[in-house]
């Protein structure tokens, strides 16, 4: 049941990010930013719970897991960062959907 939560959120958040990234009035770039911010704590919850779960067997594999969270996150925020403050950056959008794609396949296979 977690894996179908977490492959439903990563492309929630696909949708969100991409959506939000190619916004042209600001407003709704920052409306998008808050939807992606939502569904990507949702996803880093129900990984730290499965972490909770699964925590004598697959500690290490779950923190790496949490970390490449992390920097989706940080991929994510400055993204949006830089299309609201400028036009944005066309690289760092395609790095983020990359991003995304991977952890979209690893959370299928992983959890």
């Amino acid at each position: 049941m977690l894996k179908i939560i977490v492959a439903v959120l990563i492309i929630i958040l696909i949708f969100t990010t991409t959506t939000g990234l190619h916004a042209k009035i600001e407003r709704k770039v920052t409306n998008w930013l808050e939807l992606s911010r939502l569904f990507f704590f949702l996803l880093l919850t129900a990984s730290i719970v499965h972490t909770f779960l699964h925590f004598k067997t697959q500690l290490l594999s779950n923190l790496v897991w949490i970390i490449f969270l992390i920097l989706i996150y940080t991929l994510m925020e400055t993204a949006f960062r830089l299309k609201r403050e400028t036009f944005g950056n066309p690289y760092l959008t395609a790095l983020l959907f990359i991003a995304l794609i991977i952890a979209f396949g690893i959370g299928c296979w992983w959890i």
